[in-house]
């Protein structure tokens, strides 16, 4: 008995999605920040280019924490692939970079103005700090600001990417998405918001937002270094480095997508279609219950038997 139910749960084991080496998605950004978090998209594009930090997964952002000087500073310098293997290290080599003046306290618009903007951004209230969940937002508002000729994205080497529907995918030891009859390989370390981490389940879906990292540039040494505390040393980019990759990758909702289409069909039916719709989903449903209440019976009967023979 203890080998069938080993094989069950082997079995299972099997049927889980594969999720690809060093991937992260919107579950293992930080500790508390749940995946239904309104901002969860901008975290992830700021996470993913490094402005917010390369934190394992063991990491709370503290939203509502104001932003030091000191994170600011360490999250600049990985930006700007500045040298350092530890965020002091980095937040050091930002202010003698003069990124920073100093590395206490806490930031205020004015500085962020002057570190990433080149003081070209008209701020209400530059003396004023900020809470992380207010950087994240100022951020976002202003990634693709452009400062005469360039924006925040550019400087740090990356660029928006394609859209489109994924028409097909790439796997292996390495990961791609096909657009418009175009590969697109992912970085080493790619930021993935999507219902699934398993590629092969992307094939039809749509690519609503992707970012690259620049073909040639070394602005990313960043991400091998503040990774490096949790136990991983990458240096993606640079093995890669004449190549561009995908870094952030958006994919729409299959069911969003899926439900969408079929209001479009339903409101173009007859109502002998609509009936016809109806009578397919009766069915459906009645055959999704009837294998439920049959998985339940067998694991009753199993359990029953584990029971019955334990009492003998």
């Amino acid at each position: 008995m203890k080998k069938y139910l080993l094989l069950l749960l082997m079995s299972t084991l099997f049927m889980a999605p594969v999720a690809y080496a060093h991937t992260m998605d919107k579950s293992t950004l930080f500790t508390d920040v749940p995946e239904t978090d309104a901002t969860i998209q901008d975290i992830m594009v700021l996470h993913s280019i490094g402005l917010l930090g390369y934190n394992g997964k063991d990491m709370a952002l503290n939203a509502t924490d104001n932003l030091s000087r000191k994170d600011f500073a360490g999250w600049v310098g990985g930006f700007f692939g500045l040298e350092g293997a530890t965020v002091d290290e980095l937040a050091q080599a930002a202010q003698k970079e003069d990124y920073v003046s100093s590395l206490e306290g806490d930031i205020t618009y004015k500085e962020i103005n002057t570190a990433l903007f080149h003081h070209k951004l008209e701020l209400a209230n530059p003396d004023a700090t900020m809470t992380k969940e207010e950087y994240i937002a100022f951020l976002t508002e202003n990634l693709t600001f452009d400062m005469g000729g360039h924006t925040l994205l550019q400087m740090g080497g990356f660029a928006e990417g394609p859209t489109g529907t994924i028409e097909d995918v790439v796997t292996g030891d390495e990961t791609g998405i096909i657009i418009d009859g175009t590969t697109y390989m992912l970085s080493g370390h790619p930021r993935i918001f999507a219902d699934s981490t398993d590629a092969k389940s992307w094939k039809g879906q749509q690519l609503e937002r992707s970012i690259f990292t620049t073909a040639g540039d070394h602005h990313h040494g960043h991400e091998g270094g503040q990774e490096e505390g949790h136990g991983d040393s990458h240096d993606h980019e640079k093995q890669a480095s004449d190549v561009a990759t995908l870094q952030y990758v958006q994919i729409s909702s299959a069911q969003v997508a899926k439900d969408d289409t079929q209001n479009v069909q339903s409101s173009n039916a007859t109502p002998r279609e609509e009936q016809q719709t109806a009578a397919k989903d009766d069915t459906s449903s009645n055959t999704n219950t009837v294998w439920m209440i049959a998985i339940l019976v067998v694991l009753a009967a199993i359990f029953a038997f584990v029971f019955v023979k334990r009492k003998k």
